[in-house]
C-alpha cells in the first residue's frame, strides 16, 4: 500500500523539517510519517525474522538480535541540514532494520543473499560497506522500496556492531 501523502506533500515536510519552520497545511505531520515509517520498519523486521537463519547460522541464529525502528525528528532534521538538496522523499532510512548475528563474512554474504530473495523485486541496492564504513556503520545495506516507502536494512556481524564503539 503506498503512504496516504504524495511525494511532493512529504517533501514539503522535509524543506519545513530542514528550516525550522511549521510544517504547510498541504504536508503530512512528522508524526504521522514517522509513524507510518515504523510500521513499516516493524514489518520488514517481522519478515527478516521469519526466516530459518539456522540454516545458514546453525545455533548462533538464536543469539540474532532483529531490530527496527523509525529515523527521529532531531536525526532526521541533521540529515536534510546536511543535504539540503535531498527531498524528504528520497532519504533511505527514515525506516531502518538491522540484522546482528555472530557469523563470518561468508555467513554474512549468505545472509545478505536470502534477504535479496526475501524482498525482491523490492531490494533497489546493496551497499557493501565494510570496508569503507560510512557514519561509523560497517555493514551490508540493503535498500529496499517497496510501494509504502523506503527501508534501509543492514546486515552486521557482532564484529562490525562493536568496531569502534557502535553498537
Amino acid at each position: 500500500m503506498a503512504p496516504p501523502w504524495s511525494r511532493r506533500a512529504l517533501s514539503r515536510l522535509g524543506v519545513s523539517m530542514r528550516d525550522g519552520v511549521p510544517p504547510p497545511v498541504n504536508a503530512p505531520t512528522y508524526d504521522a510519517v514517522v509513524l507510518w515509517y515504523d510500521e513499516i520498519a516493524t514489518a520488514v523486521n517481522e519478515a527478516v525474522r521469519s526466516c530459518a537463519w539456522r540454516r545458514l547460522l546453525g545455533d548462533r541464529a538464536v543469539e540474532a538480535r532483529f531490530t527496527s525502528r523509525a529515523k527521529t525528528v532531531d536525526t532526521l532534521t541533521q540529515k536534510l541540514v546536511r543535504h539540503p538538496a535531498m527531498p524528504l522523499a528520497d532519504v533511505q532510512d527514515i525506516a531502518g532494520v538491522r540484522f546482528e548475528a555472530e557469523m563470518t563474512i561468508a555467513e554474512q554474504d549468505l545472509v545478505v543473499d536470502e534477504m535479496v530473495r526475501l524482498f525482491e523485486p523490492c531490494v533497489a541496492a546493496v551497499k557493501d560497506l565494510r570496508e569503507d564504513a560510512h557514519s561509523g556503520y560497517r555493514a551490508v545495506h540493503l535498500w529496499l522500496r517497496p510501494p509504502a516507502g523506503r527501508v534501509e536494512v543492514q546486515v552486521r556481524t557482532h564484529v562490525q556492531a562493536h568496531a569502534k564503539g557502535v553498537s
